[in-house]
């Protein structure tokens, strides 16, 4: 990754077991890259001797290639800043009660910070402000904690503003489209606000969306989803997908009926599986964050913090709607950061 794209969001942007049990209930396809060479399965380390410290990102969940991109990015950022940046998620977004114990696990392996992206922030948040009481620096990228008191910094994409852009893009295309959502979690703030913003773009463009399913952000359900909206609408033209697994598998349910040239098919999130899926002619577009710069910039949030130094509360990741036009630069770009972490 370039340097200056590196900082580019940021210049924009100018108790314990009990409690994790209090506060927290008690998949999908293989992803498109694997863990760095010496790595263990869901953990990295960018590790000199002279480390100056450990800070632990904890993902959504590491099922799927977006959240390698994030992993990659905390390892570039830990290289850059020359801390341990260790690595952490659950086998699924749905698994909230995994996430808090991996909070307090590193809480207790002596961590020096938390980057977080917390898959179920209602139900999360009870541990995370409570961790963050007893003075541990907390990063929350991605989904913003309900409580801003449980965290010292945030960077994530408005996600309605993505949503909205990319429904938008979608009645452009096609003014008479009948669109099919396909959500995840329902109740996932990440994903209301996706939601949210695709159906007001859709309609707002002229458009109809049709119907509104979860499949949770996992591809074999997006599968599902997608043959019951195909065999109930025969007069459907659209998909489009709060996160790239669940488009990627409303492609398959596509191209199983035969409708590859009647339904097109959006994603959310600009996945190395999305990218190349769109370069291939399959899905049409995905709303691209920058996963790398996610990753990156939460553990330079956590560095300025551990040192002192100045930085903001809220911070923006920026997106861009990705088709056939730019997604092989798009996918250049995220495939060399990923190299450059040892993917």
């Amino acid at each position: 990754m370039k340097q200056n794209k590196r900082f580019l969001a940021m210049a924009l942007a100018g108790a314990m077991t009990v409690g994790c049990l209090a506060g927290c209930g008690g998949s999908s396809s293989d992803s498109g890259a694997a863990a760095p060479a010496g790595s263990a399965a869901g953990s990295a380390s960018a590790a000199d001797s002279g480390s100056k410290g450990t800070i632990t990102v904890i993902t959504m969940a590491l099922n799927s290639d977006y959240w390698h991109a994030v992993q990659a990015g905390g390892i570039l950022a830990g290289k850059d800043f020359g801390y341990d940046v260790k690595v952490l998620g659950p086998n699924d977004e749905s698994n909230a009660q995994e996430q808090c114990n991996q909070i307090l696990d590193a809480v207790s392996a002596g961590t020096d910070a938390i980057v977080l992206s917390a898959n179920n922030p209602d139900t999360v948040v009870s541990t995370a402000a409570d961790v963050h009481a007893d003075g541990m620096p907390l990063v929350e990228i991605d989904s913003s904690l309900p409580d801003e008191n449980a965290y010292d910094a945030f960077l994530g994409t408005n996600n309605y503003d993505a949503g909205k852009a990319l429904g938008d893009y979608i009645g452009q295309q096609d003014g008479s489209a009948k669109v099919a959502i396909i959500r995840g979690l329902v109740g996932a703030a990440v994903h209301d606000n996706r939601c949210d913003g695709i159906e007001d773009g859709v309609t707002e463009a002229g458009a109809e969306v049709i119907g509104i399913q979860p499949a949770d952000s996992d591809r074999a359900k997006g599968v599902t989803v997608a043959e019951n909206f195909i065999q109930a609408n025969p007069d459907l033209t659209a998909f489009a997908a709060t996160n790239d697994e669940m488009a990627l598998g409303a492609y398959e349910a596509v191209k199983a009926a035969g409708k590859e040239k009647e339904i097109t098919v959006y994603g959310f999130d600009g996945s190395i599986g999305g990218l190349e899926s769109i370069m291939n002619g399959e899905m049409t577009g995905t709303a691209a964050q920058d996963p790398v710069q996610e990753g990156y910039g939460g553990v330079e949030l956590a560095v300025k913090i551990l040192e002192g130094k100045d930085y903001e509360k809220e911070n923006d990741n920026p997106f861009q709607i990705v088709t056939a036009d730019n997604a092989q630069e798009v996918y250049d770009d995220l495939m060399a950061d990923m190299k450059a972490a040892g993917f």
